[in-house]
């Protein structure tokens, strides 16, 4: 029973060696670090069959190996199975102790492993696509659903090819059509900039289609308040404002005549609110209605994910608002990403006119370079890849 010790930088390269010179039934003695190597005293199990090495096998060869092979015949068919009074028979036994010798050399590999999250890994580590975008804030859900994207390219390229995957998949194929439809229901919390959307839409509308006559409108529900900051809009943008109840018949939408778009704020409870969007776009026609979700670009990701929910029976366009008073993080684009939502509209709040843009892939993937170009100005990495 031949014994030999070996050193190497790690776990998985003692293991090589010792592969290398024992073969597949070598066992694992012992294992110690000895000056910042480690030292691995290996020996043979002489009475477990010979395995035939294969050439520069590791760590999953070993594995495979041992705890995969299939076991020895050890009793002819048609024996009785072992009721616990009769003696184990020898061969048994020795497979026994061979498989916990296998799972102590298991161990041995495991321990010197370390688990440790983004905050303990080395930043003079090569660049890894994977990695730098989870330091910059993207989940480990979106990387996943993107990961055919990025996956094998070089650092660069990597993440340029992410972030137009996602640039993708944010972007509503048909932002624009909103301007075509002839009721636009505006929806989101109060403090969204979901009325100040509504003066928006209606500015955007005008200038759209200078001959049609637009009208803003409120469709409040049992908590109704006079909403001042739509009057107002109304009177700086010279259209009329009316107010709607949610207790307004739906046939009411098909035979009002005196305008040609309706832009409408709601400020009904979401429930109640989808419930009555619902019954009008069943009446009116999908092909009528644009419903739009308004949400700041400082929203947090629990807070996109109950607006989303709220609000999914709807399947609204998503409108960021507020982004020249703070910015739609990694994080929160990696919400989006993982609910489907599609962004549609980007807006701020210094001017109801002239300060939304419709969110194009090409719009959105120069505002995900430019955010994640200054995380890598902050934390600045090598040049490794994928």
């Amino acid at each position: 029973m031949p014994t030999i010790t070996v050193q190497a930088a790690d776990s998985a390269t003692a293991m090589d060696e010792i592969w290398a010179k024992l073969g597949p039934d070598a066992m694992i003695i012992s294992t110690s670090k000895r000056n910042g190597r480690i030292v691995m005293e290996a020996t043979t199990e002489s009475t477990k069959p010979a395995m035939a090495p294969s050439v520069e096998a590791g760590f999953s060869d070993i594995f495979k190996g041992h705890m995969l092979a299939k076991p020895a015949v050890t009793a002819k068919a048609g024996n009785a199975p072992n009721d616990g009074k009769m003696p184990i028979p020898a061969a048994a036994g020795a497979d026994i102790a061979a498989l916990r010798h296998d799972i102590a050399q298991m161990q041995n590999m495991l321990s010197g492993l370390v688990l440790t999250d983004l905050d303990g890994v080395n930043p003079s580590l090569s660049a890894s696509t994977r990695l730098e975008l989870q330091r910059a804030g993207f989940s480990a859900a979106s990387l996943n659903l993107l990961k055919a994207r990025y996956a094998g390219l070089a650092y660069g390229d990597g993440c340029d090819a992410f972030l137009g995957g996602m640039a993708e998949k944010l972007a509503h194929p048909q932002a624009e059509a909103l301007l075509s439809k002839r009721l636009i229901f505006v929806v989101g919390s109060s403090g969204t900039g979901r009325t100040t959307m509504v003066a928006k839409l209606t500015a955007m509308l005008r200038e759209a289609h200078p001959k049609k006559e637009i009208i803003a409108a409120s469709l409040y529900g049992q908590n109704a308040s006079n909403n001042q900051s739509l009057q107002g809009f109304g009177r700086l943008l010279n259209v009329p404002v009316c107010a709607l109840s949610l207790a307004t018949p739906v046939t009411d939408f098909n035979k009002m005549t005196d305008y040609d778009i309706m832009v409408i704020d709601v400020t009904a409870m979401p429930d109640e609110a989808s419930q009555k969007i619902a019954e009008i776009k069943a009446h009116v026609g999908a092909k009528e209605i644009g419903i739009i979700a308004t949400i700041p670009g400082s929203t947090s990701r629990a807070m996109i994910e109950l607006t989303m929910q709220r609000f999914a029976a709807l399947a609204p366009m998503i409108a960021l608002t507020k982004l020249d008073e703070c910015e739609t993080t990694a994080s929160e684009f990696s919400a989006y990403v993982e609910r489907g939502a599609r962004i549609s509209i980007l807006s701020g709040t210094k001017s109801v006119i002239g300060a939304s843009i419709f969110a194009s892939e090409n719009i959105l993937l120069q505002y995900l370079k430019e955010n994640f170009n200054n995380h890598e100005a902050i934390m600045p990495t090598g040049t490794g890849s994928e």
